[in-house]
């Protein structure tokens, strides 16, 4: 569809879209109705049998078919669903852009809208069936779809989409895809050969990258709080036993510190004569870890996600200053 074709649509006409998610939801084949705000969109499910399993034909006849329990990778079928959205969709409008994760393209409108409802019914069908497998479903979970308009008399074909990760662009080449640096190469071999320890405060940092790829920012939120204060708990315990501070009181302050979020205090007290960091990376740290207090204490399940993206940006940059300070006391 052309930006000249876009007025040629009726502003009266519905949205169509028609795409297939990775995994079988688990509720009858048909039509559903899902309210979000003051618009109901129309949710139309078929399962889809695959026919091929790890390279066994599945001739399932009449009747017949074969599920696997908690499928949520769609090994033995997937849902076919077309929605119908009852408002005119700008095709060309911008979404979100992510902050964190690199090089990836500013999203599109159409399928964060698409998003909101689908995900909606998925999260209605987990609470009611109990299901509890069942997963959102992602911006790039949706690579292939087509998009029309039908304004109750006629269609308006729009567009027919596909390779839309939302990731970046795909990689083509020859030889091998993933490469590793050779430094980064003997440091793997190294962990596995000796079975070195893994710097959990690291995982925890890139689980919760991870959980903003999944766009489940709640999770993102905690993972990295979690990385923060462990890096925070090395360097108090450290530089409290260096200025000579009972483990009784460093145990003390340490309570008080995760209890409040109150990393100014500690590092003024703690990082007083040395190196500092700026005001701004500290109050995004705190507020994170207000966030995240939330989150466990009182159920908070509405966390944005370019709030999330630029404290989380803000953490790791804390952690790395943290980690500078514990290396040179």
């Amino acid at each position: 569809m052309f930006p000249s074709q876009w007025d040629e649509i009726p502003e009266n006409a519905h949205t169509v879209f028609s795409f297939a998610i990775p995994y079988a939801i688990p509720v009858p084949d048909g039509m559903y109705r899902v309210r979000v705000s003051e618009h109901t969109a129309e949710i139309s499910l078929r399962r889809i049998q695959n026919t091929q399993i790890r390279g066994y034909v599945v001739r399932a006849s009449g009747r017949g078919y074969l599920q696997f329990p908690f499928d949520k990778y769609g090994r033995s079928s997937h849902s076919w669903i077309e929605m119908k959205i009852p408002f005119k969709i700008n095709l060309f409008e911008e979404g979100r852009k992510p902050l964190l994760l690199g090089d990836i393209p500013t999203r599109t409108k159409d399928k964060e809208v698409v998003l909101l409802f689908l995900n909606r019914f998925i999260e209605t069908v987990r609470y009611v069936t109990e299901e509890y497998w069942i997963e959102p479903i992602r911006y790039q979970d949706i690579t292939e779809y087509e998009v029309s308009y039908w304004d109750g008399k006629q269609k308006y074909s729009a567009v027919t989409t596909g390779f839309s990760f939302g990731t970046g662009a795909v990689a083509l080449g020859t030889g091998h895809p993933f490469t590793v640096i050779d430094e980064k190469k003997k440091e793997i071999e190294s962990i596995l050969e000796n079975e070195l320890e893994l710097d959990v405060s690291k995982v925890f940092l890139l689980n919760s990258k991870d959980a903003c790829l999944q766009e489940d920012f709640r999770l993102a939120i905690i993972e990295a709080v979690t990385a923060l204060e462990i890096v925070l708990d090395r360097f108090i315990k450290k530089q409290s036993r260096n200025l000579g501070i009972s483990d009784k009181k460093i145990e003390a302050f340490i309570v008080d510190v995760g209890l409040t979020g109150n990393i100014t205090v500690a590092l003024k007290m703690l990082a007083k004569g040395i190196e500092q960091i700026d005001d701004e990376t500290v109050q995004e740290c705190t507020g994170a870890i207000t966030i995240r207090n939330h989150i466990l204490h009182e159920g908070l399940r509405e966390v944005t996600p370019n709030d999330t993206e630029e404290k989380i940006i803000s953490i790791e940059k804390m952690i790395a200053y943290i980690t500078r300070l514990i290396a040179s006391i």
